[in-house]
């Protein structure tokens, strides 16, 4: 009973602090890495919950679909602000 109480903890901490994580990063990647980072923690709190279907579609679909799709969004959108900043400055 305490063990599973402990767990629940550590797997609470996990999710908690990835969402603060994500929301007060200042880096985009970091926040998706930090998103990653909670949404597997959901996942293995589904797969303590015993509901392992939940927890494995969990992982398939948003930490390798959605959490993939925006990291690719990231990259290609994102670029080095110095050189759009300097480019838009006339000399």
């Amino acid at each position: 009973m305490i063990g599973e109480q402990i767990a629940f903890g550590i797997l609470a901490a996990i999710i908690l602090g990835g969402g603060l994580w994500a929301s007060l990063s200042s880096r985009t990647f970091h926040s998706v890495m930090a998103l990653g980072v909670t949404l597997v923690g959901v996942a293995a709190l589904y797969i303590f919950l015993n509901a392992p279907i939940i927890g494995i579609i969990q992982i398939l679909v948003y930490v390798g679909g959605i959490l993939t799709l925006f990291v690719f969004a990231v990259m290609f959108v994102t670029g080095d602000e110095t050189e759009s900043l300097d480019a838009e400055v006339p000399r």
